[in-house]
């Protein structure tokens, strides 16, 4: 069985890991495919070093499309391959290398039965009592703003729509999702939600699990002209325009 996990990459090369991916691919069941979002730095040397890992391969946008836009073309070139399972994973390392592993086995053993209860794995930043949560103040009330504000226009029962590890089942309608561009940078998790609906004729069905680790990272600040770009996406989401992509 294989878990190919999809790393949108744009200007990391300050926060850069080495170490951290090596243990990830240490994994023999998980494959990692880097997609370079037209970086301006040194991030695409930082990916090719990785790419010395059997395991690994890379993907180089010319131009920055966006996160989402990103996420997208790395899993329409990720399901060429035909895995087992497929997903995507934020670049910064908030995740714990273990968790990543963890996660991915388990959606495994979760999404590959005979008759699976479940079409993806969606990882959840809960701070509960023995987890090793790290997250800002602001942050943290920012998202569940942001989690209140698109519940009416997805309708699932998910606390961290905007957490940054998911894993799918990479069969049924999951490719046809992907067929169009994205129409927000911020919001890809809410538009998959939709389109699954609209597509398959039936919601995704969504296992959320809190991780046992996160933290925010240094460099991973949201500035003012990112916060512009999701009220943007988010006035996006209210005119409906999501629903007719």
């Amino acid at each position: 069985m294989l878990a190919l996990i999809i790393v949108p990459c744009y200007n990391e090369q300050a926060r850069w890991q080495p170490e951290y991916w090596r243990e990830i691919l240490e994994d023999v069941s998980i494959h990692v495919l880097f997609v370079d979002d037209g970086s301006s730095d040194g991030t695409w040397d930082c990916i090719e070093a990785a790419c010395s890992h059997p395991r690994a391969r890379s993907l180089r946008l010319e131009r920055n499309v966006g996160k989402g836009e990103a996420v997208r073309l790395g899993l329409l070139a990720g399901l060429d391959e035909r895995p087992d399972v497929i997903g995507y994973l934020d670049a910064d390392g908030a995740f714990p290398s273990a968790e990543v592993i963890r996660l991915a086995s388990e959606a495994q053993g979760m999404l590959l039965r005979e008759h699976p209860s479940f079409d993806a794995i969606w990882s959840s930043r809960v701070m509960l009592a023995g987890r090793d949560i790290h997250r800002r103040a602001s942050r943290h009330y920012i998202g569940r703003l942001l989690t209140t504000a698109i519940y009416p226009l997805h309708g699932y029962d998910i606390y961290d729509t905007q957490s940054g590890f998911k894993l799918f089942r990479a069969a049924g309608p999951l490719r046809s999702c992907l067929t169009t561009p994205f129409a927000t940078r911020w919001f890809p998790d809410v538009e998959i939600l939709q389109r699954w609906m609209r597509t398959g004729g039936s919601q995704l069905r969504v296992w959320e699990e809190p991780v046992l680790g996160w933290q925010d990272i240094a460099g991973s600040k949201v500035n003012r002209k990112q916060y512009v770009q999701l009220l943007k996406d988010l006035r996006q989401v209210y005119r409906g325009r999501i629903r007719r992509s």
